[in-house]
């Protein structure tokens, strides 16, 4: 956390040497007209010109204002390309289209580390039991999916699934060389989610549990901060915990439900059930998010309605922090429903 925290500060001023200007009044925060607009992560950043004059401009610019600080650009990852051609940013491809349509898709690059990452893990979970390689690959299908949900990855997730359905029955059958395709498909394929009518799900008979598809997760559109509001402003507290609270987490929809109903707070402590923190900014975030917050922080717990005995189960399910649920945390009143500690 410390290398782009002093990069903001080594690179501060950048926007202004680039020669990029803002509006005030009721227009503060957007850019003048003629000007060009920066965008920058830590040391990454993308200049958006008028003309390709104006970019050689803006980058000879920027390398005067560069060198007095013994920086200098990386030429061989520095282009100067029309927008109609595309161009690669922090993992993500921006183009724009014959159409007229500016679209944000997954890179090519990415996808392709990604796919090389999962067949590099199946092959050393060869040997293991399904319950290891469900343990090894679902956190790194979730992350990925999850950084990119907010992009146009739907055509992706979808050719990522059926990537990973070859290389889970690549798996099962390098594990019993000696069966027949149709034990196998039994044995490691079925409804596994109560919540989907798809039976080709890799999954553990004896557990339950099973790998998501990538082609599950919804594309969520990112929300807009709004112009120079900064997550290290006190002031601006209340605006970040809002701003939180309406993202939707890449869980399934029946947590997310559970999540909404008890207002994201744990039934026996009354404590958020999720990390307030700013989410994760790449895959490999995502990945260690997934892997502390979901499968070590939250269990489902039941609730005995007094007055609705026979209430479906949806609305006895809630969710509660595993340590209060393996410390037998004392039963918390939640209207009219009790929580029935576990023996």
């Amino acid at each position: 956390m410390i290398s782009p925290l002093l990069l903001n500060i080594a690179l501060h001023g950048l926007e202004e040497a680039a020669g990029v200007r803002y509006q005030t009044g009721s227009y503060a925060g957007t850019v003048k007209a003629g000007c060009p607009a920066l965008t920058r992560y830590a040391d990454d950043l993308v200049v958006c010109c008028h003309s390709r004059q104006q970019a050689e401009q803006v980058k000879a610019q920027l390398a005067g204002w560069l060198e007095p600080r013994g920086l200098a650009f990386n030429e061989a990852k520095t282009r100067i390309v029309p927008v109609t051609e595309g161009f690669d940013f922090l993992g993500f491809n921006l183009r724009r289209y014959p159409n007229g349509k500016l679209l944000i898709k997954p890179s090519a690059k990415a996808i392709k580390r990604f796919r090389d990452r999962l067949a590099k893990e199946f092959r050393a979970l060869r040997g293991s039991n399904v319950a290891a390689v469900l343990a090894a690959v679902t956190p790194v299908i979730r992350g990925w999916v999850a950084y990119y949900r907010t992009v146009v990855s739907a055509g992706v997730f979808h050719a990522l699934t059926g990537y990973l359905w070859k290389l889970t029955y690549k798996w099962a059958c390098w594990s019993h060389r000696n069966k027949p395709r149709c034990w196998i498909v039994d044995r490691y394929f079925g409804k596994f989610s109560k919540f989907r009518n798809d039976r080709w799900v890799f999954g553990d008979r004896d557990t339950g549990a099973y790998l998501p598809k990538p082609s599950w997760t919804d594309i969520v559109r990112h929300t807009l901060v709004k112009g120079g509001s900064s997550p290290d402003d006190p002031a601006l507290a209340g605006y970040w915990a809002q701003r939180r609270q309406k993202v939707r987490p890449p869980l399934d929809s029946y947590t997310v439900r559970l999540l909404s109903r008890q207002d994201g707070r744990c039934s026996l402590c009354g404590e958020n059930l999720l990390t307030p923190d700013q989410p994760p900014q790449s895959p490999q975030g995502w990945e260690r998010w997934f892997l502390q917050v979901i499968r070590r922080a939250i269990t489902a717990d039941y609730l005995i309605h007094h007055d609705t005995p026979t209430a479906a189960r949806s609305q006895r399910t809630h969710l509660v922090h595993a340590t209060c649920h393996r410390s037998g945390h004392p039963p918390r009143t939640a209207g009219n429903t009790v929580v029935q500690q576990k023996t």
